[in-house]
């Protein structure tokens, strides 16, 4: 069955098919200088990022509209970086319809504890924090602190998935990627000592005008805090996220990943689509009903994984990554409201649409399917350039 779906509901869609969401921040928080101006990195970023067994802190996620705070949320969290397994408890749970997230990496437990009631959700795939460690060293390599003989001129970074001030290493890009990153100063987050990065788009004059700033811890290049700010229909809107209160390395108890259930709670699985995984295109058609894109991407980029989605909506995806950047493709049995007031352009002959945001996307219909090409850290006209190799496939 062929349905329409509205801008609106786009990047929802996408996102079960196989496409991470990036909650996308204006004012930039300011603090005291500390330490040298000009720092230097000697340690391996992915190593210590990832050595890192769990932490806990107090987490606050702060949402703006035009300037205006929205949403404020404020958690106690348990993280294991590099894994889906969290405990996040919410001081403000009166506001949230859900008090507490627990997770131990392939079932996430949503608890409304008023009620007794939990949400049981079953999770698949590759954790989703498992590219973070390399765009970490990444970013910070960008940014000209690594202490390696001669600083990079260029590298291929992505933002991580959520300015006026111009100190240290000079901002560096390459003329193929889409992203600079530049060393602002060293700062302070809750009591910790952090770099300070400003990630910008190397041609950053669309109207989405995405910008991102975030503190990396300096012992364990953890992202202690994070902004990031987006226009979309000539509002600007803005995610920030903070971590204080921090201790690292902890070991958790026992119990820290498992849900609070007893025999009075009642346990609600919903039906959720079903996703499979493949390690390649080929595997995912010889078993996908439906016609699979195969898209010309650009040469450094390689297939990740690739997915069929059945129940509510059936629909094949491939996901590539390059240096951290990421590129994804997606067919679906949805079909797309595209106004003719949102057309940017054409493929096959059929209107097409442009989203941005800290993750650009391009979104089509043809032969009563809908079909999406995303990239973070890829620049527009090689999201058309994809979605062109794509058109109107078979």
């Amino acid at each position: 069955m062929i349905r329409s779906l509205s801008r609106f509901k786009r990047h929802t869609l996408v996102a079960l098919l196989l496409l991470s969401v990036v909650v996308p921040a204006v004012l930039w928080a300011t603090g005291g200088t500390i330490g040298n101006a000009n720092p230097s990195v000697d340690a391996n970023v992915t190593e210590r990022y990832r050595s890192i067994d769990a932490f806990t802190g107090t987490q606050t996620v702060t949402m703006r509209t035009n300037g205006t705070i929205t949403s404020r949320n404020v958690a106690t969290v348990t993280l294991v970086p590099g894994t889906d397994r969290k405990r996040i408890r919410f001081q403000n749970a009166s506001n949230r319809r859900y008090d507490l997230q627990v997770s131990n990496g392939s079932t996430l437990w949503l608890h409304d504890i008023d009620k007794n009631n939990v949400t049981a959700i079953e999770l698949t795939g590759p954790p989703t924090d498992s590219q973070k460690a390399v765009q970490l060293q990444q970013l910070v390599t960008a940014a000209g602190l690594t202490d390696d003989a001669g600083k990079p001129r260029s590298i291929g970074v992505s933002p991580l998935p959520v300015l006026p001030r111009h100190t240290g290493a000079a901002a560096q890009v390459d003329a193929n990627r889409s992203y600079s990153v530049e060393f602002v100063k060293t700062d302070t987050v809750g009591g910790r000592d952090a770099y300070v990065l400003d990630i910008t788009p190397a041609t950053n004059q669309s109207e989405a005008r995405y910008r991102q700033r975030l503190w990396v811890d300096t012992e364990w290049f953890y992202p202690l805090h994070k902004q990031t700010a987006w226009t979309a229909n000539g509002t600007r809107r803005s995610v920030s996220t903070t971590y204080t209160n921090m201790t690292f390395d902890v070991q958790p108890a026992a119990d820290t990943f498992r849900p609070e259930i007893d025999s009075n709670t009642t346990v609600r699985r919903p039906d959720t689509p079903e996703t499979e995984w493949y390690q390649s295109r080929a595997d995912l058609k010889a078993q996908s009903s439906i016609s699979v894109p195969d898209p010309t991407v650009p040469p450094a980029f390689e297939l990740l994984y690739a997915t069929r989605t059945t129940g509510r909506i059936d629909g094949v995806g491939l996901r590539y990554n390059a240096d951290g950047r990421e590129l994804s493709v997606a067919k679906f049995n949805y079909t797309l409201d595209i106004d003719s007031d949102e057309q940017d352009l054409k493929l096959d002959g059929q209107p097409a649409t442009l989203d941005y945001g800290p993750t650009n996307s391009l979104s089509w219909n043809c032969n009563g399917y809908g079909h999406t090409v995303r990239g973070t850290g890829v620049k527009i006209d090689r999201l058309i350039e994809v979605g062109r190799s794509v058109g109107c496939s078979a």
